[in-house]
């Protein structure tokens, strides 16, 4: 199954790069699986084995075109069908069926499985696609539910592009989800429809469970993370109760993942184990088995991690019932190579990605790992097996998060001997307290120790999180130094195996060179001079780069500016930077000063216009930054201008204003909302 994945893989990657006039149409693509079929039927007959490197290469070729058909099938927005290509302009108003919901600090999104457009004259036709929809909602409006029914009528427009340099692509995400398109609906702009308000079984089953854990644990971060670790429902937990499970490395408990699964089929197991059956009974458990992990797979949203933990468990129930043995990593690979065949989107889902390779490190590393010591307890063997698996996890993920994430928690091993196992005892304790519930039983004692569980779990992730050195971040690693870490960690689990010291010294040089590599950036970052003003949503920041260090002028949040700035700041291999008020008075070495309205750095004079604290612009600057939706006119412009630069702190009708402005005047305008973060080097 490794052997077949592979050139699947490759094709779903080759499809998704190029572009569909480079790759072959769908017509094409059928006459040329047909024809690689008819080659691989007439190779399979032969009896000799000497053709076998024509009948390999006939394998992989139609396993490569299906990946390039079905990652070219997932193009939904090319298909006639789509609500895009039935022309936009004159769409009056959109009906759909809800995927998705989540609350947000100034409106309710919501993924909408597009069914039906409504057209001048009133007139519906059919639609498909999907469609994010920002709905803003008024106190006496009911919020809207997965599987309902919406009606929206607002201006649909593309996803918008990236804005800040080296930031969270969300338009790429929401591309590899099938979403092209966003609409905002006011609050007259939307309703339910009333007709189709029925809820499907899982989605109310889905509902009692949260009911369950409202109605017997305390509000606040003790429901929000049983709600996350039993049902996988992530949108009541707080910015902090993230940041601290993220910064100790137990953040994937916090959605129901392979290790829940997992839980729940020992759990099953054990259960049927206690019964002695016979072979047909035993099918008929195994049955049981496999329904009840799908349908829990259901119920916590079907995400990436559980969706190959249950496709694993599956392949092994088959194994157990036709009584045949089973290789793991045929297994992982045969699970992979299902969903990719079926999504083939989820090559490029982080979820998905982490899963894996989490698992193909805990197969491949932990038993040379466990056996590096023996234990003299029980006590201590459980520890050390525990932790032993962590660290395996780590060696095969780590890299990946790096690329990710840019930081590495350095206690992932303590907060492992700790999640690990309460997180087991909390899904356990969160169905015991479902199945009271549906039986009309007391289960308000179940509720009390699953809630003194969850906070517990809660107070230590926090403790681990305050050690000191936590969190090691800063890291930048681009595409190809981490492919170079995986083909070490590689050539090193095939030195472990084989035993051979040629494999540890290939894997000893690749490491030398991938760290050499990383010298020329070091050096280059020591001269590197740049001004970058981000594009912030009712906020300015920007940073002044001199070398490792940066100036940083901003009065954001500190959510929104990390979302803005920090992966960029770690790209320059920025030591430190230091953070100061609009309009302070100060001199930065010997080439940077700043007063209220000017900063002066080397030859470059930039100009500020700040609304908020009525700065009028300097009489003489080369740049200037508008900010706070400045009252300002053509006579107010200075001499010499070269650019006028409008940030994300200035309303729709401000940009719109200096927009024309500086057309009359024949100066050029970066508008960030628009443009993306201004960037001068």
């Amino acid at each position: 199954m490794p052997r077949l994945l592979l050139p699947l893989a490759m094709g779903i990657g080759l499809g998704d790069w190029c572009s569909r006039s480079i790759c072959l149409s769908g017509k094409m693509l059928w006459i040329f699986l047909g024809i690689l079929l008819l080659l691989f039927l007439t190779m399979s007959m032969r009896q000799s084995f000497r053709g076998r490197a024509w009948f390999g290469t006939g394998i992989f070729l139609v396993l490569f075109g299906m990946g390039i058909l079905r990652i070219q099938q997932n193009q939904f927005w090319q298909t006639p069908k789509h609500f895009s290509q039935q022309g936009l302009s004159d769409t009056l108003g959109i009906w759909g069926k809800i995927l998705d919901t989540r609350p947000g600090p100034n409106s309710f999104r919501v993924v909408l499985k597009v069914k039906a457009i409504q057209k001048p004259k009133k007139q519906w036709q059919e639609s498909d696609g999907k469609l994010m929809v920002y709905l803003k909602v008024e106190k006496h409006q009911r919020l809207p539910q997965l599987g309902q029914h919406l009606y929206v009528s607002g201006i649909v427009d593309e996803t918008k592009p990236l804005l800040n340099p080296d930031a969270f692509d969300y338009k790429a995400y929401l591309t590899r989800q099938g979403i092209y398109h966003q609409a905002f609906a006011p609050p007259d702009g939307w309703r339910i429809d009333s007709m189709h308000t029925a809820l499907p079984l899982t989605l109310r089953l889905q509902k009692f469970c949260l009911y369950a854990l409202q109605k017997y644990l305390p509000a606040g971060d003790t429901y929000a993370v049983g709600a996350a670790l039993i049902m996988g429902e992530r949108s009541r937990l707080s910015q902090e109760v993230k940041q601290a499970y993220s910064n100790s490395g137990a953040v994937h408990v916090l959605s129901v993942s392979g290790l829940h699964v997992g839980v729940l089929a020992i759990v099953l197991r054990w259960i049927f184990s206690w019964v002695s059956l016979g072979k047909a009974a035993k099918k008929i458990s195994l049955g049981l088995e496999l329904i009840s992990i799908w349908l829990f797979t259901l119920l916590t949203g079907a995400a990436p991690a559980t969706l190959r933990a249950a496709v694993m468990f599956s392949l092994i129930i088959g194994s157990r019932a036709l009584v045949r043995q089973y290789n793991i990593w045929n297994i992982l690979a045969a699970s992979a190579f299902a969903l990719l065949c079926w999504q083939p989107n989820l090559l490029w889902d982080i979820g998905f990605q982490l899963s894996f390779l989490a698992l193909g490190g805990i197969v491949g590393f932990q038993p040379w790992i466990y056996e590096r010591w023996t234990a003299p307890n029980a006590v201590l063997d459980y520890i050390w097996k525990l932790t032993s698996v962590g660290i395996a996890a780590q060696l095969s993920t780590g890299p990946l998060s790096i690329y990710y994430f840019h930081q590495f928690p350095v206690f992932f091993w303590l907060s492992g001997l700790v999640a690990v196992p309460l997180s087991g005892l909390v899904l356990v304790l969160g169905l015991i307290l479902f199945v009271l519930e549906s039986m009309h039983l007391p289960a308000s004692w179940v509720g009390k120790i699953l809630a003194f569980f969850i906070e517990w779990l809660n107070r230590l992730i926090t403790a681990i999180q305050e050690l000191p050195y936590a969190v090691a971040s800063g890291f930048w690693w681009e595409t190809v130094a981490t492919l170079g870490m995986y083909a070490i960690l590689v050539l090193l689990c095939i030195a472990l195996y084989r035993r051979k010291l040629s494999w540890m010294n290939a894997a000893l040089s690749l490491l030398l060179i991938w760290g050499l590599a990383h010298w020329p950036n070091i050096f280059k970052s020591q001269k590197q001079r740049q001004l970058i003003c981000y594009h912030v949503p009712k906020a300015s920041v920007m940073d002044i780069v001199q070398g490792r260090s940066a100036l940083v002028f901003s009065n954001a949040d500190t959510i929104p500016e990390t979302m803005a700035a920090q992966n960029h700041r770690y790209r320059l291999l920025l030591k430190t930077w230091h953070k100061v008020e609009w309009g302070t008075s100060l001199q930065w070495g010997t080439s940077l000063q700043a007063n209220q309205n000017l900063l002066i750095w080397g030859r470059l004079k930039i100009g500020l216009c700040d609304g908020a604290t009525a700065t009028q612009a300097p009489s003489d600057c080369d740049f200037l930054l508008l900010r706070n939706n400045p009252r300002i006119y053509p006579e107010d412009l200075p001499k010499g201008l070269k650019k006028i630069i409008v940030d994300g702190s200035n309303r729709f009708g401000t940009r719109r204003w200096v927009r024309n402005m500086a057309k009359e005047k024949g100066i050029p305008l970066h508008d960030t909302a628009e443009e993306g973060a201004w960037i001068l080097n």
